[in-house]
């Protein structure tokens, strides 16, 4: 399922469809309607610091001549007996779309979230037949995307109901929501009981979801229905002083919605327009770099939306980035990990986004303390250092932005508070970190140890120091963390290196290497300059090829069953580096990046999954006998892959030779 490309009647709609609000909250949900998740839902809204599922969606009937139709089929105890419409047509893009025969009837679903607000419009249009009435029952919930909800006497249902709105509270705690409609309201105080979710890691547990009454509307030919639902009961006239809505502001609820859908539209094709334009400007330079063929590079152009990968990996970091707090930052589905978003950052500056990278790392800037930088924050907004790798990839992420965006003043500004993450990471700070005599990053504890990842960034984190400082103008200062880089470099390769294993240990525990491998060891490769010597690197690269690697992702450990996605960008990347770009190299990359591309079609257009699973099957894992990738099973979000698969891309994929000519 291409992006914008519609399915079919007769296709099967299994794909999946995420949008964001660039505010914490999202929609998620299914082609085909129903969700198979318990995180599938229309609004998952950020509120009180933390993610609410609180509209799992409408139970939608159409009456029309006579007959009764169900546009989504609910599985649920004691769900609609009519019989379910026909969905000749989908879209994602720019947000999900469906069309939809019900006898006579030809009926559009569209729903899109309104950015920077907790809320979600829902449109209804009559394309074609008779006229038709809808009843559409909202499915409220008040609970984490993670878990379920029972039957309680807490929800408290309908608090408030006028003319085209009703307010609906829910339980202690969680946010209320507002429903406005263009229909009639008839309250009610019902439950939905045994919905399952067939797809769900616990598909055995079921949920309740609140009935708070229905909407009931007439649907006219060439008509339309619209709702909007909002945890802020104040939401229409915050659009309207922000000149949304225009001037002067509508006086329905149609026109707020399509005012509204303009803008959206406006917003969405700003933001991938300037990706565009910015990818294609890394890409024709990537090409100069590695010396692509001159015609080839001089002809362009190197990337559309529709060449299988941009528009998705676009969509993908777009729909990541978020205000939290007043700070932007990058998601990973409704979380915020610190070194997680950090890692996402040099896909942003690989499209040029330079102002929303620099926005980035000055929010994390601001919350560094004692060389420490916030691995996620309460509910309360307050940080928690409990990842040291943070602070390190925000030194990365700097050196990276400004030698891309040639922009040193940025890098004198921001210097000072840099500086203090490395000399406070020697010294030692007040989490336990400090780096030993020969140079090595170590954490405290009954045995001190020397964790390989951490020793990994605290090497490039030197070196982007030293460039940092230089281009701040402070020659002293490079040459001193260049002088640590090396003295880093020299112990990390006499201690980490395993030789009989052709990798590197884990950790050093007191004296004593901690074997293993893990995709993280990749980064001695894939970030520059290499900090292992060529044999070294080649010998590594092989055993994670040989015991991690997937066309879906790298496994975490050799045992483990399920993959992850994060580490495909360094995999490959650490490919060219090792055995060079011969059209036998581009041409073994390519083949592997089309094998997850047609997986990745069949799961969405919009986002890139945290990780794949083997499907449950008896037997698989002994058999020695891979599953077809066809049947993995997809799981959560991961904007770090999709920013890693879009720098991979645009650097060393699309401007090649061998691609361009098959564009």
């Amino acid at each position: 399922m291409g992006s914008g490309q519609e399915v079919l009647a007769g296709t099967m709609l299994a794909g999946e469809w995420r949008i964001a609000n660039g505010a914490g909250g999202s929609a998620h949900g299914t082609a085909a309607g129903p969700p198979t998740r318990r995180d599938h839902a229309w609004l998952h809204a950020w509120s009180g610091g933390r993610a609410t599922i609180i509209l799992l969606g409408f139970e939608e009937q159409l009456l029309a001549a006579g007959q009764s139709f169900a546009l989504s089929e609910w599985p649920a105890e004691s769900g609609s007996s009519d019989p379910l419409g026909e969905r000749v047509a989908f879209t994602s893009d720019p947000w999900p779309c469906w069309r939809i025969r019900c006898g006579e009837v030809l009926l559009e679903r569209s729903l899109f979230l309104i950015s920077g607000q907790q809320a979600v419009a829902v449109s209804y249009r009559h394309l074609a037949g008779p006229a038709a009435r809808l009843r559409l029952a909202p499915l409220v919930v008040a609970r984490d995307p993670d878990q379920v909800q029972r039957e309680t006497p807490e929800m408290q249902g309908v608090a408030h109901g006028i003319p085209g709105r009703v307010r609906i509270e829910t339980v202690p705690g969680r946010p209320t929501l507002t429903l406005w409609h263009n229909g009639g309201f008839l309250p009610a105080r019902l439950w939905r009981r045994g919905l399952t979710y067939a797809a769900d890691a616990k598909p055995a547990e079921r949920e309740d979801a609140f009935v708070p009454g229905a909407v009931e509307c007439p649907l006219p030919p060439s008509g339309a229905v619209h709702l909007v639902a909002a945890t802020d009961e104040s939401l229409f006239r915050d659009l309207a002083i922000d000149g949304r809505l225009g001037t002067p502001p509508p006086s329905t609820l149609a026109e707020c919605v399509a005012a509204l859908a303009r803008f959206e539209r406006m917003r969405d094709q700003e933001f991938r327009g300037m990706a565009l334009r910015g990818l294609g400007i890394t890409a024709r330079q990537a090409a100069a770099a590695h010396e692509d063929d001159a015609t080839l590079v001089a002809s362009g152009p190197f990337l559309t939306m529709d060449d299988g990968w941009t528009s998705r990996l676009v969509r993908g970091i777009e729909g990541a980035l978020a205000r939290r707090g007043g700070r932007l930052t990058v998601l990973q589905g409704d979380e915020e990990r610190g070194a997680d978003a950090l890692r996402a950052v040099p896909g942003l500056i690989a499209a040029r986004a330079f102002e929303v990278a620099r926005g980035i790392l000055s929010g994390a800037l601001g919350y560094v303390d004692d060389g420490a930088s916030p691995s996620t924050f309460d509910e309360e907004g307050a940080p928690r250092y409990e990842d040291p790798a943070a602070a390190l990839w925000l030194l990365l992420d700097a050196e990276l932005l400004t030698r891309r965006s040639e922009d040193p003043a940025w890098a004198r500004v921001s210097l000072a508070p840099l500086e203090s993450i490395a000399q406070h990471l020697r010294a030692g700070n007040r989490y336990g970190i400090r780096a030993d005599q020969d140079g090595l990053l170590q954490v405290a504890g009954e045995t001190k140890t020397k964790p390989l990842g951490l020793n990994l960034l605290w090497y490039y984190g030197l070196v982007a120091m030293s460039q940092l400082a230089r281009l701040g103008g402070r020659k002293e200062g490079a040459a001193f963390y260049l002088a640590w880089a090396r003295q880093h470099g020299q112990s990390f390769n006499e201690l980490f290196w395993d030789e009989t294993r052709g990798c590197l240990h884990e950790a050093i525990a007191g004296d004593r290497p901690i074997a293993g491998l893990s995709p993280a060891q990749l980064h001695a490769i894939a970030l520059s300059p290499p900090l292992l010597p060529p044999e070294r690197a080649a010998r590594l690269f092989e055993r994670v090829e040989a015991e991690l690697f997937t066309p879906l992702g790298l496994r975490p450990s050799r045992e483990a069953s399920q993959v992850e996605t994060e580490w495909l960008g360094a995999f490959h990347t650490a490919c060219f580096r090792v055995r060079g770009r011969s059209r036998e190299v581009q041409e073994s990359v390519r083949a592997r990046l089309e094998a997850l591309r047609q997986t990745l079609d069949r799961v969405s257009d919009d986002y890139v999954p945290a990780s794949f699973a083997p499907p449950a099957r008896k037997g698989a894992r002994r058999s020695g006998v891979a599953p077809p990738l066809s049947q993995w099973v997809p799981r959560g979000v991961s904007a770090t892959a999709a920013a890693e698969l879009m720098r991979l891309w645009v650097e060393d994929v699309a401007h090649s030779p061998e691609h361009l000519a098959r564009s």
